[in-house]
């Protein structure tokens, strides 16, 4: 889905780690706008720890070859059909006669598999082998902000106004993972949140141990759902398929991660995983007694802020079951948790769920059925291969507006509550052209934030990327949406109607460079409100220099839109882990020019440097956040050593 239908890749990129360009090929994997800024960061941290211990073709189960999201599942039959008629695979140029694998996924599968001689059985762990081939990583970023917000100049803010994270981490061929992760924003006092972790998996009947912070994925995400957000475009394509059982947090993210420990257990083809966790969160109360919300941005800059930092306490215990065999998966789910603050009025919660899985070659489904305090949820999907690149897909799901899960973690408009909904979708991808679109139908059965009624909408969505030669590929994208909220002219529901449309073109230099153009433009329609619309181009150029060893890029945006309901997302190229979407609105452009520089095989420097200046204000943001200036720039560095 995000790495074949989001963007294009028609480089060849060679098999060497040391200069094969992995950081341009990342921001492809994750340049996706359906993303939020937290499952960036652990689609980064997955893809990296991927890349650092590839996977052996010849050797590779479906679930091994399941995590990586951009592999459809005929792909991956299509994978192991080809080694066994043929044998093992003695170079990866036999990827080619797989059938089903084009060549943009064949370079990017590159990047994550190897063709080496299959072994009958999984390696033994040995001290010595951990120690001697172990990667231990470390990562220090530093941001330096070029201008002074309000909180700093009453005082408000209690810390400085830098922001630097450091994240040390070692990984063994991703059986042995541990680290630690360490965050402070600008504005807080020190390091205020730390992430330490421990993950080993796949010894003998052991399959998996999680100790410190941690997240659990089971199913479809509906009672637990610990993976990173499923976008509406995702379910089109593989990246629905959720990686299952536990999994390190390694990343910065301060909420939604479990802190205590975890372990699955293996016989056969069942396995059965056991979990308990007491996390501390932040939470904003009503009188000491109450939580009334939730507090997720993990600030703590000022002494209100700071009052809120881990005041409930968030117990759960968790078992899963499941059966797994030739294509086919069944799974039973069971939670109790409690907080020491009621929310809602419940301070204790108990739920099951039951799901099941089935792959085959033409077709395959998923479904969940979770029970939480005997408030129902159900999520099923189905995937048809039409043959030809072909594929049909219908997601249907019913989620009860007293459903109320803090793990879930499910495809939805808005949020795993108070909704029903049926999305069909379709996909075709052929040598050059990759066409996908998806109608979803949803309405919210009780009144929801900005609608005081019942409600409905729907949400249309079409993609398509064109390979032209070896050298161009142009991208397009259309979204319609119209949804009912509140209007204060008519006193009733009235339908906002949204637009939002991209076109992309991408230029593969002889010389290895790489330019790429955008175009976007965004209506917003409500009525008794003037409509409005949002423009923006932007541009980007980069090259490598001096051997591959430095690699510049260079982008530049012009927007300008009417209200903050037509703001524009652009994706800006940035540091590793830290990929994200920027919304520009109002009248103004960007600057900036990133560098990477290899000082040699094992150490790497990344520096930044950007503006935003606008044209139609004398400050920025308000509040605390107030920069006193139409402009603000922002210089940033980041070092990273291998060992």
């Amino acid at each position: 889905m995000f790495a074949m239908l989001s963007c294009s890749v028609t480089a060849v990129y060679p098999q060497f780690p040391e200069s094969d360009g992995w950081e341009s090929v990342l921001e492809t994997l994750l340049s996706d706008e359906e993303l939020t800024a937290d499952a960036l960061e652990e689609l980064s941290d997955m893809y990296e720890s991927l890349h650092a211990a590839p996977l052996n073709i010849n050797t590779a189960t479906r679930d091994e070859l399941s995590m990586l999201p951009f592999l459809s599942d005929r792909q991956i039959e299509d994978i192991h059909a080809y080694i066994y008629m043929h044998g093992p695979m003695l170079t990866l140029g036999e990827l080619q006669l797989t059938g089903s694998l084009d060549y943009a996924t064949r370079q990017l599968l590159r990047h994550f598999v190897y063709a080496g001689p299959p072994s009958p059985q999984k390696e033994r762990i040995k001290m010595a082998d951990v120690l001697q081939n172990g990667r231990t990583e470390v990562v220090a970023r530093m941001d330096i902000p070029l201008y002074l917000r309000d909180g700093f100049k009453k005082g408000t803010y209690l810390g400085g106004r830098l922001s630097h994270n450091l994240r040390w981490s070692f990984n063994w061929h991703n059986r042995i993972r541990f680290g630690v992760s360490a965050d402070k924003d600008a504005g807080e006092r020190g390091y205020d949140f730390w992430s330490p972790y421990l993950f080993i998996k796949d010894m003998g009947v052991l399959k998996e141990l999680a100790v410190g912070n941690f997240k659990a994925q089971f199913g479809q995400g509906l009672l637990l759902g610990g993976g990173f957000s499923v976008g509406k475009s995702m379910v089109l394509s593989s990246m629905s398929r959720q990686t299952q059982g536990l999994r390190p947090h390694s990343s910065t993210g301060e909420y939604g991660y479990l802190r205590g420990g975890g372990v699955a257990l293996g016989w056969g083809h069942t396995t059965f995983t056991l979990l308990a966790s007491r996390t501390p969160v932040d939470a904003t109360l009503k009188g000491d007694t109450v939580i009334s919300s939730f507090k997720e941005d993990g600030y703590h800059r000022t002494s209100l802020e700071l009052s809120k930092k881990h005041n409930v306490t968030l117990g759960m215990v968790a078992a899963n079951m499941h059966y797994s065999f030739r294509g086919l998966r069944f799974g039973v789910t069971a939670m109790t948790e409690s907080l020491t603050v009621p929310y809602k009025g419940h301070g204790r919660l108990s739920g099951v769920s039951a799901d099941c899985s089935v792959n085959r070659a033409r077709y395959s489904l998923q479904a969940e059925l979770s029970l939480l305090d005997s408030k129902p949820a159900l999520i099923a999907s189905q995937t048809f291969r039409l043959g030809n690149g072909w594929t049909a897909n219908a997601v249907v799901r019913h989620y009860s507006p007293e459903y109320m899960s803090l793990h879930s973690n499910a495809m939805a408009e808005s949020s795993v509550q108070n909704e029903t909904g049926l999305l069909v979708g379709f996909a075709h991808s052929g040598r050059d052209l990759k066409v996908s679109g998806y109608a979803d139908f949803f309405m919210h059965p009780e009144p929801r934030y900005g609608a005081s009624a019942p409600s409905n909408g729907m949400d249309l969505r079409m993609e398509a990327d064109w390979r032209v030669g070896r050298r161009d590929a142009l991208y397009a994208t259309a979204r319609f949406k119209s949804k009912q909220k509140d209007c204060k002219y008519t006193g009733q529901l009235e339908y906002c109607l949204t637009g939002r449309y991209r076109l992309r073109w991408m230029h593969d230099c002889r010389s290895g460079a790489q330019l790429r153009m955008q175009f976007f433009y965004v209506r917003y329609d409500f009525i008794a409100e003037p409509i409005t619309n949002g423009y923006a181009l932007t541009g980007s150029f980069s090259h490598s220099l001096l051997e591959e060893r430095l690699d510049v890029d260079l982008s530049a945006a012009a927007f300008h839109t009417q209200s903050y309901d037509c703001r524009v997302s652009v994706y800006e190229s940035g540091f590793r882990y830290s990929y994200n979407f920027m919304s520009l609105y109002g009248k103004g452009g960007r600057l900036a020019v990133m560098v990477r520089y290899r000082l040699n095989a094992a150490m790497q420097l990344n520096v930044k440097a950007g503006g935003t200046y606008y044209l139609d204000r004398d400050e920025i943001s308000s509040s605390h956040q107030r920069i006193a200036s139409s402009h603000k720039e922002d210089i940033s560095l980041q070092f990273i050593t291998k060992f």
